[in-house]
């Protein structure tokens, strides 16, 4: 519901001429600097970047980390319980 009022009020306010202009001359022309649209400097805008390769960089070791984690744990159960492999079961095309 709040949604709908404010959406509502921002319209009437852009019909009036209060803020629309510059708005459109952005939706109509885009801007090229990606720095520019994310509303930063460009110093600001580089390390954001920066922090965001950092960031993927260390989920992506955890993930490793975690996916080495269970692959160890996998072999540790099968050989404890002497469990064979999961095969997987093809289904050819022509059989559905």
């Amino acid at each position: 519901m709040a949604f709908l009022m404010k959406s509502m009020i921002s319209n009437q306010v852009k019909n009036l001429g209060f803020g629309g202009g510059s708005e459109e001359n952005k939706e109509e022309g885009g801007t090229s600097d990606p720095a520019a649209a994310h509303g930063m400097t460009r110093e600001e805008y580089e390390e954001y970047q920066k922090q965001m390769i950092e960031e993927k960089m260390e989920r992506d070791a955890a993930f490793t980390q975690k996916k080495a984690e269970r692959a160890c744990l996998r072999v540790h159960l099968r050989e404890k319980y002497r469990l064979p492999k999961r095969r997987r079961i093809r289904i050819s095309p022509c059989c559905r």
